[in-house]
């Protein structure tokens, strides 16, 4: 009995020996995984928190895009600002607004129309004619304007300019003034008798020597055609070439030809 029992306590020794020795192997090992697993754990958190985090919205800059980013909040679509992208029809009204303004500026009301025409109504409207230019007398030209060239005066028998135009004419042959003007002067010449001369418009003056009987004074308005004065039989200067008007004009001082004026050609 006695070797039966150690025996039996023997192999229950042996087993029971085994059996500690595999749980303690089993608990060194369990703990090694789960200190490896922590350990993973942890670096992997570390490295995570060391990277820096750096927003969609923070690359968009260097894309040159502005790429929509879903707000978690509403589901909205937002710019790299953080707004919503929504149509901008604030904006469109505003637009259209200020558009209406100058439109309403272009096109002129028919109140303001109507006075501007009333008002261009009342406005006189000056017109300006051509003057009209008539002939002194009726007679044909028989010493032209001659400028500055020499001419030969019978009457002296010399070569000198002739700053007028001679017409032949009778005596008492009514004198006509060429265009509208007024009478500057009425005087009396030695060598050309009574002359008159009348201021027109431009600067231009007529002078209408060898004159008798005449009919108007300084300060006289005239107008074309008007008579105002007659031929008279005599004028020593150019006796020579009988009975005629010497018809001189000037514009601003200087001689021009009255031919010129009528619009007609000199006749040697």
């Amino acid at each position: 009995m006695k070797q039966y029992h150690s025996r039996h306590t023997a192999v229950l020794s042996t087993r029971g020996f085994y059996t500690i020795l595999t749980v303690c192997a089993l608990i060194i090992a369990a703990s090694a995984w789960v200190l490896w697993t922590n350990a993973g754990g942890t670096e992997a958190n570390e490295t995570q928190a060391s990277l820096p985090i750096v927003s969609p919205a923070e690359t968009l800059p260097e894309l040159g895009v502005d790429t929509p980013v879903l707000n978690e909040d509403d589901g909205a679509a937002t710019g790299a600002s953080g707004e919503a992208d929504t149509p901008d029809d604030t904006d469109e009204d505003e637009a259209e607004a200020e558009a209406e303004p100058e439109q309403a500026q272009q096109q002129p009301s028919e109140d303001t129309a109507a006075q501007d025409s009333a008002q261009g109504a009342s406005t006189p409207v000056e017109t300006v004619t051509a003057p009209v230019y008539v002939r002194p007398v009726a007679g044909a030209v028989i010493t032209p304007f001659s400028g500055d060239e020499l001419l030969f005066q019978p009457t002296f028998g010399d070569w000198r300019v002739h700053t007028g135009t001679d017409f032949a004419a009778e005596a008492g042959e009514n004198v006509l003034s060429l265009t509208n003007g007024t009478v500057q002067e009425v005087a009396e010449d030695g060598l050309y008798g009574t002359c008159v001369t009348v201021a027109h418009d431009a600067d231009l003056t007529t002078t209408y020597r060898g004159l008798s009987d005449v009919r108007v004074v300084a300060g006289q308005a005239v107008s074309a055609g008007e008579a105002i004065g007659t031929v008279a039989e005599t004028m020593d200067a150019e006796a020579a070439l009988g009975t005629h008007l010497h018809v001189e004009a000037a514009r601003a001082g200087t001689p021009v030809d009255v031919l010129e004026l009528l619009g007609e050609s000199e006749i040697e």
